[in-house]
Formats: C-alpha cells, structure tokens, sequence
C-alpha cells in the first residue's frame, strides 16, 4: 500500500500505520486525519443508531458502526428490540418488528410448554416462590398455621412500607392510575378532559351498562349479585385481618383519640363496630356497599375529616378534589346517600366533624355519649 505523502510501498494498512509513525512522526489524531483524508469508506464513520460520529479504532478496524455513548451501545446488547435486529442483520424496521414477534411468540411457546409441565407437577410452584404466602413457608417445614401468621407478618411489612412511602412521598403516586386526573393530564388530556376521562374509568361497570347488556330484569339481577359478591369479599378480608392495619392508618389521629375515648365510656357487654371490627352494610337498591365509622346498638357516628369530606364551612361547591377526583357538590352527595341508606335500615345517624372536635372536645365527647345512650 502506498503512502500518499512520500509515496514509499509498505505491506498492508499495519504496514503503512507503522510507517507513517515512524517517518512522519504521526500520532493517533495525525493517523486519523490521515484515514479520513484517504481511506475513509463512503457512509462510514457515522452511528447506526445516532447519526454522530462513531468509534475510530485505527487503520486496521476503520471506524466502528456505533459512537461510545450508553445509550447506543445499549441498544447493540438489546436483543428483544427491533432495532438490534436492524442493526445485526442489516434489516428494515418493518422486517425487524416482524422476526422480533415471531421469536418473542417463539420463546413465549417455549416458556409456557415449560411452566405447563412444571405447574402440572406442583400446582403450587409460583405460591412456594413468594414470602407471601403460607405455601412458601409450608415447604420450609412450618405447620399450615404458623405459616399462616408469617404470610401476614409479610403482608403487614409490605403494606406498612408502601403506604408510608406513599405518603412521605404522595407526588410519587400522583399520576400512576386512571383514576388521577395528573394520568390524563400526562398523556396530553386537558384538565377537563381528563375530568370526563376520570368519570368513564369510575363508571366501566353500573347499573345503566348492565341493563344495556342483559335487559332490565337480569341486568339488575347481575348489578346486584356483583355488588353483594364484592362486598361480601371485602368484608371477609377484614375479618382475616388483611384489611385491619390499612384501615386502622386511615383513621386520623383526631377521629382514633374521640372514638377510643367513647369506647372507655361504654357498656362493655354490648358489641362495638370501630377499627378491626368495621361495619359494613350493602344496599342492594343502591348497589353499593359502605362501611361505618362507630356503630353501637342502632346508633352511628359519622367523623368527617373536613379535608376528606370537603368541609362546608372550609370549601365552596365548586372546590375539586384532587386526591378523590370529585367536586365537594359530588362528596357531599355521596356522604349524604351513604347517611340517609343507614338510617332507612333503622339507624339513627350522627356527623362530627374534625374542626369541630377540634374547637371543643369535651362538648363533642359529652353530645357522642349522650347519643349513643339515648334511648
């Protein structure tokens, strides 16, 4: 190979590197000045990926087809995407997307056929896999009910750390489901469209769709069995305890000192629904079921955090709720459905709210007592 310079033969591009650091005293940025003046290939020397310039590993190599950033030489390891596919067998994006499929459904097969056989063994294979369950504690030797009460230690850790998170840190969550207005706002929506959006999610199963589906008659048949199905099962986690630490964090620290107090003061012969025994009711004309903060003998208290329950005396009807999706008109309509449901089972029905507990206790503590024993 000659040398465009002095015109000298050496053996080959290691033959002409060597020479022109040696004769001309070249360096790595005179070699590749040198290569790029005379040898560079056409459309060589840019990334596959990036369009930038790529890699120079000298006369022998040329340049590489990608640059050194993460991002590209990721994308070369990437094995399950389109555009390693591209790039290793030099094809179009539409032939990429297509061989990409088909070994995905090809080793989707194979993982099946794989986890059919082993699941057709051991039923329980994923159960003795997770901490979770009384199954993975069962195999490592613990009696069924010991294992029982690990799972729930778990469980209990799991929900403990999750909600603490979430509220240590709430904008974390703020976005993260249909049913927050910052999700639609993200995916481009504007703030009223992602009220309706809000709504459509919140309405994929009612009464209306139900009928539209099966008729009157076996629509509302199915509405209710559906309703009486879940509330049955909520109420059945509550009573297995899954359920009781939750709710128990979701009494304010206001509501859990007036409610203990009350409890103190009681009979404490007759049974009390407060905490770990929730009381809950389904209203099979309504298809809902809800649950109750204090319930004794056929007496309910109702304690309104003014937050939560959009206080009157705090917030206009106008006022949107950001955490619930609702406007305080939509609140209040609903806390006044769930009161007037209870109190047409026979119930008599008492509303605390916090900024009143809060401005005088003793009154409050005195007017719950005196409710609750009233004949």
């Amino acid at each position: 190979m000659e040398c465009e310079l002095c015109n000298k033969e050496s053996n080959g591009l290691k033959g002409l590197s060597i020479h022109l650091k040696k004769k001309h005293n070249f360096n790595d940025i005179h070699i590749k000045e040198y290569y790029d003046k005379f040898l560079k290939k056409d459309n060589e020397g840019k990334c596959y990926f990036c369009g930038n310039e790529s890699i120079f590993y000298g006369f022998s190599k040329g340049y590489h087809r990608i640059c050194g950033t993460k991002e590209c030489l990721g994308k070369t390891r990437a094995t399950g995407t389109y555009e390693f596919l591209m790039y290793k067998y030099g094809l179009n994006k539409n032939d990429a997307i297509s061989l990409m499929n088909k070994r995905a459904n090809e080793r989707g097969k194979k993982i099946k056929n794989s986890l059919d056989a082993i699941l057709k063994e051991n039923p329980n294979f994923h159960k003795e896999k997770s901490h979770q369950t009384k199954e993975f504690w069962i195999k490592r030797g613990f009696s069924e009910e010991k294992s029982i009460f690990k799972s729930n230690i778990v469980m209990d850790m799991i929900h403990e750390k999750t909600w603490n998170k979430r509220k240590k840190y709430p904008e974390l969550y703020e976005d993260v489901n249909t049913t927050q207005i910052k999700y639609w706002l993200k995916k481009g929506f504007s703030e009223e469209e992602s009220i309706e959006k809000i709504k459509e999610r919140q309405n994929t199963f009612t009464l209306d769709k139900c009928i539209l589906k099966y008729g009157e008659e076996d629509g509302l048949k199915v509405y209710n069995e559906r309703q009486i199905n879940w509330s049955k099962n909520i109420e059945k986690k509550y009573k297995n305890g899954e359920f009781v630490k939750f709710r128990k964090e979701m009494y304010s620290e206001s509501e859990i000192e007036l409610f203990n107090i009350i409890n103190s003061k009681l009979d404490k012969n007759i049974k009390k629904y407060y905490g770990d025994n929730q009381f809950f009711r389904h209203f099979k004309d309504l298809g809902k079921t809800f649950a109750y903060d204090f319930v004794y003998k056929n007496k309910v208290i109702e304690f309104n955090g003014d937050y939560w329950h959009c206080n009157p005396k705090k917030y206009n009807c106008n006022y949107f709720h950001k955490y619930l999706q609702l406007s305080a008109s939509d609140v209040w309509k609903r806390d006044e459905m769930k009161n007037n449901a209870i109190q047409e089972q026979g119930y008599d029905i008492k509303i605390i709210w916090e900024m009143d507990y809060k401005q005088n206790k003793e009154k409050v503590i005195q007017e719950c007592i005196d409710f609750l024993n009233k004949e």
